[in-house]
């Protein structure tokens, strides 16, 4: 896939997203599948995990990949011990796995390609990267976030309006190259 389709499809995303966010009982019902149901974990860390060790597993020397079978029964088996071990908020800590996962998906489409605007996309695929870090180390946050947005309707239209204009932008970008934008 081009570039310019990655970042089109990631803007169309980000603008769902935004609409998405708009709405106190959609985000309600995010909360509670994210922290109470027992697919979540599985939806999340279970897609994660699996894309994740396909890399490990499709690993080149200069990358440990000589070591790849060992890191992939090494990672595998935490994987398959945390759906036992640390069920408590264990569906954030898959929907980091999976952003993360994603991220560097949407960073290998666009890498060295000479799009117009590209710092836009690659800005907000790495403020998608802390992110997904900082839930996956401290998963009560984003609980405590949604909590907060459910609560907030002014910090929901904050949300869903910047969402929304940078799912335009991201749009907008591949559609440069279109003469009728251009002039």
């Amino acid at each position: 896939m081009s570039g310019d389709v990655t970042i089109f499809l990631v803007g169309v995303i980000v603008l769902l997203l935004s609409l998405f966010a708009f709405s106190s009982s959609h985000l309600r019902k995010l909360s509670n599948w994210l922290l109470f149901s027992k697919y979540a974990p599985f939806v999340t860390l279970g897609i994660g995990g699996t894309v994740f060790l396909t890399n490990v597993f499709h690993l080149n020397v200069a990358d440990f990949g000589e070591y790849r079978f060992i890191l992939l029964i090494l990672f595998a088996t935490i994987i398959l011990l945390s759906f036992f071990t640390i069920r408590e908020l264990l569906s954030i800590r898959g929907l980091a796995v999976l952003l993360l996962v994603c991220s560097k998906a949407m960073l290998d489409n666009v890498y060295c390609e000479p799009i117009f605007g590209k710092n836009y996309f690659v800005s907000f695929v790495y403020s998608v990267i802390i992110f997904s870090m900082l839930i996956g180390s401290m998963p009560y946050l984003l609980r405590d976030f949604l909590d907060f947005l459910i609560n907030s309707k002014a910090s929901r239209m904050i949300l869903g309006m910047f969402l929304m204009m940078y799912g335009i932008l991201l749009i907008l970008i591949p559609l440069r190259k279109m003469d009728c934008l251009i002039r």
